[in-house]
């Protein structure tokens, strides 16, 4: 018997391994899996066969959460295969298993940063040493906190690549004693890695968590959470209490760092709720009450503030004092029983940069009758009213500047649920037991490592098709899984990884660019279903000058059933890739690394929160000089809907973000830097080391001439044709030009004005295109659009020297 499962199932892979190799990959035979021994046994369990059209897991009222029960101990449980301690690391730590008690009484301090700092399992783990001043991706940690109450006398410090989760079923609760000692209760902020550098503090997450400052003096300055963070971190689903009437409590304070999202959180009390100096941000469905002022903002050059509730608050957001900053994005917020909505410095009169520009959108105000804008003296620039669809204070174009004026801002109900752009939180799944999970690594029959060497690609794809039609959430724990044909994700298909687990491309499929393939497939055309995915990096193990690291193909019958949350896309730069030590010439020609990051096809409706797709411009861990030349960063070709909520694509050689003929895109914060590599002093001139293909609309550079090395740079968004497209915060980055010995300011190489000499691009006259919040450094021409071309000389302001357009409208029509 068992060597005939063991027939079947060798026989079932390979067919399924057949079905996989074709150009273009083809979707699965589900008559073929359905008879496979895998459909009726997984994990050791008696699965139903059901239809492949189930309509999703299990819904139930279980008492512990589904990831606590994983097997995180034996071979199914996460492994890291760059370090020597692989066999015995634990990726996974529970606290209690640290001696944290979560009783309200016991001071946990010490136990939770044990937890957070281990290399070994159990309650004395400091013999073993410690993940203080670590690497950043070779040790990995998934720490979770069960429900209770954990006392705090003194600061937690997190470590880069953890993720800190408590239990969604029961909160835990962060509270500090009355005694607590200490600027912060929670340090984002790795500093014993990266030193005081928010900018390089990579991979750091904390979601399901309460904050407690209530027992310290109200007038004590204090920060519950420290968020000094660079891309790729989270913040999700988390609640900060503070004291009502406080003077000095302030709930999350980004003093650094360049993140891009922080999403689904509710603050009570504090003089501040929120206090940013980081360089951009997407605020998405924040609830601010009863706090002095929402959000203030002390430096930094634009945000994104979408969704925000701001209930019997004295200010909503101020940014009158950094002077510095560019713009804000107020949209799709609330104001109840509040003071005025925002505060700013009226630049309208400077003779230099004008700063402090502002958009509102979307906006309902009740219970008071108070002002909407201020400036810094008190003056009204806004006065009450119950809505207002949409005001800019601020450069438009075309117009030049102005000192308040009312839009109209007509959207697209494909884009919208209940009059706002659709967003969705990142999915806990804790409504389901343990048992609608399956670990991809104890699937009978189906070996999976993870090991960062083999080819796991048949087996998972095998699982996979089997998950989706036994309606089954796919749990990865962490590994690196190296996938030498492409990954099939098939509608009815959820991940979850563990701490950024990794897939990796590698091999000759993904090895011609002449024709490329997808590293991971989501769907086939014209599929309609489900496909989330969150907590997963995705990157390619070498150099594949063929691969499409991810394409999405499917839509949803519903917005957010096609989804990511919190995943991200890397070549190069860490110790699982060998582009790592493979691209250190000067000469980019060699190092054809992917062909695209992200491909959203014309098939495909897609919600996306907390990308960040990076080409290395640095190694995090045993590497060298990276001068890597990715392709292509972000390619939509959607048209059915695209939500892009807080993301990030850098250094990439043609673009990093293209809306190639897309239709319904809606984008929350847009964040890029140029390849450090191009511009004056490159031996490569865009499109090369890549040539120009029309077929996935990629932006030629014929407008430049041959030898213009500043106009042969990677643009930040390339906008060809489409319509109905509603962008909103553009942080738009040129730091340096042919900067390939060094990794950061050689005098030589760094961005003064004019570096780049555009931008951005608009080409062939896309419809409804409205632009709001548009921030550039080093830029001669903003946006390339053969129209009015606007100029950061015309338009200065933020990152200096850079530019502002708080409003590009020249394509509002039909």
């Amino acid at each position: 018997m068992f060597a005939m499962k063991q027939i079947i199932s060798i026989l079932s892979l390979a067919i399924i391994g057949s079905l996989a190799a074709p150009a273009p990959t083809q979707g699965f035979d589900d008559t073929i899996l359905l008879k496979s021994p895998l459909l009726r046994e997984i994990d050791g369990k008696v699965l139903e066969n059901r239809d492949p059209t189930c309509s999703g897991p299990i819904k139930s009222s279980p008492t512990n959460y589904w990831l606590d029960q994983q097997d995180h101990t034996g071979a199914a449980r996460g492994y890291a295969p760059y370090i020597n301690d692989a066999s015995t690391y634990p990726v996974y730590r529970n606290v209690h298993s640290y001696n944290a008690v979560g009783d309200g009484n016991t001071d946990d301090t010490n136990a939770l940063q044990k937890a957070i700092n281990a290399i070994s399992a159990g309650p004395n783990p400091n013999s073993a040493g410690t993940r203080y001043q670590n690497e950043v991706t070779t040790r990995p940690a998934l720490v979770f906190v069960p429900g209770g109450t954990y006392k705090l006398t003194k600061p937690l410090d997190m470590r880069l690549n953890t993720i800190l989760i408590g239990d969604p079923l029961n909160r835990p609760i962060f509270k500090a004693s009355s005694n607590f000692i200490g600027a912060t209760l929670i340090n984002g902020n790795d500093y014993a890695t990266n030193g005081a550098s928010g900018t390089t503090n990579f991979f750091i997450g904390i979601k399901n968590i309460i904050i407690d400052t209530t027992l310290i003096n109200p007038d004590t300055a204090v920060v519950a959470l420290t968020w000094g963070v660079a891309q790729a971190c989270l913040l999700t689903n988390i609640k900060i209490q503070m004291p009502s009437n406080s003077g000095g409590h302030v709930g999350i304070d980004l003093n650094q760092g360049s993140t891009i999202s922080v999403s689904d959180i509710t603050i009570v009390g504090g003089v501040a709720g929120i206090r940013n100096r980081n360089q951009q941000v997407n605020f998405k469905n924040i609830s601010f009450q009863y706090c002095t002022t929402a959000l203030t903002v002390k430096g930094g050059f634009t945000t994104v503030v979408q969704g925000a509730k701001f209930d019997t608050c004295g200010l909503g957001v101020d940014i009158s004092g950094a002077g510095g900053f560019g713009s804000v994005v107020i949209l799709d917020s609330n104001s109840v029983n509040s003071g005025p909505v925002v505060k700013f410095r009226d630049s309208s009169n400077d003779s230099g940069d004008r700063n402090n520009q502002v958009v509102i959108e979307n906006l309902s105000v009740s219970g008071s009758n108070n002002p909407i804008a201020i400036d810094s003296n008190g003056q009204t620039k806004l006065a009450y009213a119950p809505s207002i669809d949409t005001w800019v204070f601020g450069n438009e174009t075309p117009g030049g500047y102005h000192s308040g004026d009312s839009l109209t801002t007509p959207r697209s109900g494909s884009l919208l649920a209940n009059s706002k752009f659709f967003t969705i939180p990142q999915p806990t799944y804790a409504e389901y037991a343990s048992d609608q999970f399956v670990n991809v690594k104890a699937v009978a029959g189906y070996p999976v490592k993870g090991d960062g060497s083999t080819d796991d690609s048949a087996s998972l794809n095998a699982i996979l098709q089997a998950n989706a039609n036994n309606c089954k959430i796919s749990y990865f724990p962490y590994g690196v899984y190296v996938v030498k044909t492409t990954l099939f994700v098939p509608k009815g298909t959820r991940i979850v990884g563990e701490a950024w687990s990794v897939i990796s491309g590698w091999g000759s499929t993904f090895g011609d660019r002449n024709n490329p393939k997808p590293v991971v497939k989501i769907g086939n055309p014209n599929d309609v279903g489900v496909a989330q995915i969150q907590d997963i990096r995705f990157t390619v193990k070498g150099i594949t000058p063929g691969a499409i690291i991810v394409q999405v193909n499917m839509a949803g019958s519903q917005p957010g059933d096609v989804a990511f949350w919190n995943s991200h896309i890397t070549v190069g730069g860490a110790a699982d890739t060998n582009v790592n030590v493979a691209c250190s010439d000067a000469n980019t020609a060699d190092c054809l690394a992917a062909f695209a990051m992200v491909h959203l096809t014309s098939y495909s409706s897609c919600y996306i929160e907390n990308m960040w797709g990076w080409t290395a411009d640095h190694s995090l861990e045993r590497g060298g000089r990276q001068n890597i030349a990715t392709g292509r960063g972000l390619l939509v070709e959607a048209t059915k809907g695209t939500w892009l909520t807080g993301t990030s694509f850098e250094h990439n050689t043609l673009y990093n973000y293209n809306l190639h003929n897309a239709q319904n895109v809606y984008a929350g914060m847009q964040q890029t830097e140029t390849a450090y590599w191009q511009g004056q002093g490159s031996q490569q001139n865009a499109p090369s080391p890549w040539t120009a293909v029309s077929q996935y609309g990629d932006p030629d550079f014929s407008w430049c001439a041959a030898s213009d090395q500043s106009c042969r740079m990677g643009l930040a968004q390339n906008i060809d044709g489409g319509t109905d497209l509603f962008l909103y915060g553009a942080a738009f980055w040129t730091f340096f030009h042919g900067e390939t010995q060094t990794r950061y300011n050689e005098p030589s190489t760094t961005c003064g004005k004019d570096c780049i000499t555009n931008e951005a691009r608009v080409t062939n006259s896309p419809k409804h295109l409205y632009w709001y919040a548009v921030n550039t450094k080093s830029a001669k021409i903003m946006i390339l659009d053969n129209n009015s071309s606007p100029a950061e000389n015309n338009n200065p302001g933020g990152w200096s020297p850079g530019g502002v357009i708080a409003a590009y409208l020249p394509y509002k029509g039909s």
